[in-house]
Parts: structure tokens; C-alpha cells; sequence
């Protein structure tokens, strides 16, 4: 049956091959789809696309790294294993395992939309898709990034009237980076918080090109952006403007109202999925069998009620699949 082939107790594991997909505990060899920190763990030897590696190295100081380019298979166990590109980040990947007759996707974080920074995400047919659903319900539909960017425009030139600082509150790795080369390019001055610095660094060593971006120097703010991730670290230093106003820049600043009253303004800039994209995932895989992780189990629910064989990644699968599934019970 598939959910002997299929574990999600420790990540992703096939039993086809060895080494497992984003497992959350430390493993000697893992396959780690992007640098963001719930997807990351200190694994003896990370399996990864040269964008990812150099971004582990110097985010998590990743040492043995196993690196394999987009769309270069090799061989796994008894699996041939191809990473494709999510659009997530840079470097992060999608992870297709082919192996007796069947195909399983494992989407990691990805996203449909261009990225300014990330390569295209390219989903492909598979008999199995495992998917995140992080924006798994109808109200995260994101408008048109042009839209968006013009909303946060008129949001820095408002606080820059007001003779005050723009301060932009995004994740240190990937959101950071692609907000200030969209900001640098409408020739906005952009400072960063050093730790999102240093991943533009990483960035720029990966051939993306920033203008108008420089690191934070603890002085007065030129005219322009400064770029700081949430938590205490962002916001100590976005406290030592007296004059200040923040925005949120996030797919939650659909949520419900009040999630983000501490701040000023919030801004539906993402580098997730949202509801029409996760749809369109599946509509262009085509699969007989869904898995759904990284988000709510309604996700699968919703999916049923449009007639696809769809479970949540930990809830118990049928104990047969459906007769248009039947050779996925030859496992």
C-alpha cells in the first residue's frame, strides 16, 4: 500500500530511496529543498542545488554539501531523483522521485508567480503529488504584485513626507532580498539589517544583480527604505528611529483584522502560494494521489469536495485507493 511507501514521521521518506526529504530531526544525508530555517536541520551531509548550498553554508555553516544542479537526475537507492525549480527562494527546489512506474512531487515551498530574485517555478505530471498549503484557504488570494508595490510606494512616500523613517518588516532570507531589488529598481535608496545583508551578499555571489542597496550603518537613514526582518533583533533597530512607520510585508496581512496591529500599515507581498496558485499546482500536475502538508488539513478537505483523492500529509489514507488510483495499491 502507498502509505508503506509514503512516511511523514521524520519529513518526507520514500522507502524506494535512502535519504529523506526535509526531515526535521538531524539525519547523515538528507535532501533539503531551500535555506529557510523550518526546513533546515544540521544533517552530517545536506543533498541540494548550488543555490541552496551556498546559502546554507553561510546561513547554517553547512559544510559536506552534495550538490546537484536543476534538472540533473541521478540515482537514489532504487529512485531516480530530479530537483526542479520552486520559485520559492533562490535555489530552492521541487523534488520529483521516479521510481517502479511511479512519480512523486514533492513541492517543498514554492510559489507560481515571478519572483524578482527566484527562477521560475517549473511543476511537472506526477502520480503522487506531496504539497505544501501554507495559503490553503480561499481568502489568501493575493492581488497583482504591481498593485501591491504601488500600495507600498505610496506607503513610504506618505512616511517620507512626514519626515519620518520607512521601515520594512520582512524575513532576513529571500522576502528581504527580493523587496530591496524591487525598491532599488524604482531607485529607492534600500539599507538592510546585517543579517538580511548578508544574504543579498549571498545573493549577488549568485549572479542577482541589486542597485541602490547598501547595509545598515547605524547612522541617520538616507532617503530611502530600511529593510529589517520581525522579531527582537529587526526591531531593535527599527526602534531607534523616534520617527518612524512600519509595514508588514507578508501573505498574512490577508488574516483576519488585528493580527498586525503593532504595526503601521501591512503589505500582501509573499513568497508562498496563495489559494488560486496551490490550485493551479494541482491542475497542472495531474495527480491521482495528494498529500498535503505545511499548512491547515482543511486544505485536503477542500481538495475532496472537488473530487480529488486528497489526504493531510499525518491523517490516516484510505486503506484502498480508488479504482482510477488501482496501481498505486501494486506498491
Amino acid at each position: 500500500m502507498l502509505r508503506a511507501v509514503l512516511s511523514f514521521a521524520n519529513g518526507i521518506r520514500i522507502a524506494c530511496m535512502d535519504a529523506p526529504l526535509d526531515p526535521r530531526k538531524r539525519c547523515d544525508r538528507a535532501i533539503v529543498t531551500h535555506a529557510h530555517s523550518d526546513h533546515v536541520r544540521r544533517h552530517k551531509r545536506w543533498v541540494t542545488t548550488p543555490g541552496t548550498a551556498l546559502l546554507c553554508a553561510r546561513r547554517w555553516n553547512a559544510a559536506d554539501l552534495e550538490v546537484h544542479e536543476f534538472h540533473a537526475p541521478w540515482r537514489e537507492g532504487e529512485a531516480t531523483v530530479t530537483l526542479l525549480p520552486a520559485g520559492h527562494i533562490l535555489g530552492s527546489a521541487m523534488v520529483l522521485v521516479e521510481s517502479r512506474g511511479l512519480r512523486f512531487l514533492y513541492t517543498g515551498d514554492f510559489r507560481l508567480r515571478p519572483s524578482a530574485t527566484a527562477e521560475p517555478c517549473e511543476p511537472i505530471d506526477a502520480d503522487v503529488l506531496i504539497t505544501e498549503c501554507t495559503f490553503g484557504e480561499p481568502r489568501y488570494r493575493f492581488p497583482e504584485r504591481a498593485a501591491v508595490v504601488d500600495d507600498l510606494c505610496t506607503f513610504v512616500e506618505e512616511t517620507l513626507a512626514q519626515e519620518a523613517a520607512p521601515i520594512l518588516i520582512a524575513y532576513s532570507l529571500g522576502k528581504a532580498q527580493e523587496v530591496a531589488r524591487i525598491m532599488g529598481d524604482l531607485w529607492y535608496r534600500v539599507a538592510l539589517h546585517p543579517r538580511a545583508w548578508a544574504m543579498l551578499e549571498a545573493y549577488r555571489d549568485l549572479g542577482v544583480a541589486f542597485t541602490n542597496c547598501e547595509c545598515y550603518a547605524m547612522g541617520p537613514l538616507a532617503r530611502g527604505v530600511l529593510i529589517v526582518p520581525p522579531g527582537p533583533g529587526g526591531m531593535a533597530l527599527a526602534h531607534r528611529f523616534r520617527r518612524r512607520r512600519t509595514a508588514f510585508l507578508s501573505g498574512w496581512a490577508l488574516a483576519p483584522p488585528g493580527r498586525f496591529g503593532r504595526y503601521d500599515a501591512a503589505f500582501p507581498i509573499s513568497d508562498h502560494a496563495d489559494w488560486s496558485e496551490l490550485l493551479e499546482m494541482v491542475e497542472r500536475v495531474r495527480p491521482r494521489r495528494i498529500y498535503t502538508l505545511h499548512g491547515a488539513d482543511t486544505f485536503a478537505a477542500r481538495l475532496r469536495a472537488r473530487g480529488y483523492d486528497a489526504w493531510p500529509a499525518g491523517a490516516d489514507a484510505p486503506s484502498v485507493p480508488p479504482a482510477e488510483s488501482a496501481q498505486l495499491s501494486l506498491l
